[in-house]
């Protein structure tokens, strides 16, 4: 999981002076690096690093990975076994999908921990460095965020391989062989992700200024839920390169496709197939979550409630298709307003909901419903014409005494401003 992300970019509009370009205000403001986040990025980027030099210096290349058959493309079986896994793994760039905005859930681990089967600790590393390249982050990710998440991942890759060679020597005289590297694989597949995940979130949590609560509404159950049929699929992987052909992994990748398939049919459950928001179902998860949280007096939390102005219209005069193209964009511009933590939802129709897990005050609650606004009012390009839709939003700040009917007041708001015509209308506490 990708624990630096770029800021969303902020965006810019026609003015009137012949279609100049201005910039238009942010609609979250983000928070600046800090030195404790600047120190340990630099730490993790020269821990990753280094780790990754001293396993390829000092240790040796598992034999493993060197299999007949496969094309000698270095001098050095073992290497050439080496560039094909970390060719492979490639696919699982392939695999890269967005979550809750800002978060990335990714299908490298197989790949990985095959590595680590067959050659070890350096193979891992060098998997894990290389084969989890990903255009997304090219576009979107600094270049030290880059680095640091592939260094988190290198130095659990490489602790990680350590752990499932001392294993596999442990076990290899009590169990079957094949039995007892999957359960090698497994062991350092677990100390791999309990590694990265830990160095990822606490990279979170100095970034955003989280709190444990908060932190495990990003690693929840849909980041883990296929972790263990990854970890089969890499020992799947690994047996079949050594028992059968270096061709024989490749078959395999079918299997990894039905797993693929199967998760995709898991996340239409909760999420809104038309924008890739959260559905109602995966909304309402997300705030009996955050009541819970802000019950306990962990901050406070604001629930926004959007309903389209002219969506109709849209639909009557430019057809149905243009009224989905409308939806996506007011999707995408959601999905930009909101911070690891945040969520964006489409609750049925053009109703949508955000949840901002942590706000100041009511201030800043209206502050960014009001950013969200004018960027919803900006124009947008429909069918080859310039449309503005515009939107009505009611807000309601969450605190340990909120009521259980805040999600109804926050409609009544936003449908109090429909009335007005348009605009954001607080709910005051009381």
């Amino acid at each position: 999981m990708d624990a630096t992300s770029r800021p969303t970019p902020t965006p810019t509009r026609a003015s009137a002076d012949g279609g100049r370009t201005t910039k238009a205000s942010p609609l979250v403001e983000r928070r600046r690096t800090s030195p404790a986040l600047a120190a340990f990025v630099a730490a993790t980027i020269v821990t990753g690093i280094a780790t990754l030099a001293w396993a390829t210096l000092t240790l040796p290349l598992g034999p493993d990975i060197a299999t007949d058959g496969l094309t000698h493309v270095a001098a050095d079986d073992g290497v050439s076994g080496l560039l094909f896994w970390i060719a492979f793994g490639l696919l699982g760039s392939a695999r890269t999908k967005g979550y809750g905005g800002h978060a990335v859930l990714t299908f490298h681990l197989p790949f990985i921990v095959a590595a680590m089967a067959l050659g070890g600790p350096v193979a891992a590393g060098w998997v894990a460095a290389i084969a989890t390249i990903e255009l997304r982050e090219l576009r979107e990710v600094p270049w030290f965020g880059t680095l640091s998440n592939h260094a988190i991942v290198t130095l659990a890759a490489v602790i990680g391989g350590l752990v499932v060679v001392e294993l596999r020597g442990t076990l290899g005289a009590v169990l079957d062989p094949s039995l007892a590297t999957l359960a090698a694989a497994a062991g350092g597949a677990f100390v791999l992700c309990a590694i990265d995940v830990g160095l990822s979130a606490s990279t979170i949590a100095l970034r955003e200024g989280l709190g444990r609560d908060e932190l495990s509404s990003v690693f929840n159950s849909s980041f883990r839920q296929t972790l263990g049929a990854e970890v089969i699929l890499g020992w799947l992987l690994a047996v079949v390169y050594v028992a059968i052909a270096w061709w024989a992994p490749i078959v395999c990748f079918l299997v990894i496709l039905i797993v693929w398939r199967a998760n995709d049919e898991h996340e239409l459950t909760t999420h809104d197939s038309m924008t890739g928001l959260l559905n109602r179902r995966g909304f309402d998860e997300r705030y009996a979550a955050t009541v819970r949280r802000v019950r306990r007096g962990n901050a406070l939390a604001a629930v926004l409630m959007i309903d389209l102005d002219r969506f109709k219209a849209v639909n009557d005069t430019l057809g149905h298709a243009a009224g989905d193209e409308v939806l996506k964009q007011v999707a995408h511009r959601l999905r930009g307003a909101v911070r690891y933590t945040d969520v964006a939802a489409r609750l049925g129709g053009d109703e949508f909901a955000v949840l901002l897990a942590r706000v100041a005050d009511e201030a800043a609650a209206e502050r960014v419903a009001r950013r969200m606004h004018a960027r919803l009012c900006e124009p947008m390009v429909v069918a080859g014409r310039e449309v503005v839709i515009g939107a009505s939003l009611g807000v309601r700040l969450l605190d340990r005494d909120s009521a259980p009917d805040t999600l109804d007041m926050a409609d009544k708001a936003m449908y109090d401003a429909k009335e007005r015509g348009g605009g954001v209308r607080l709910v005051a506490m009381a």
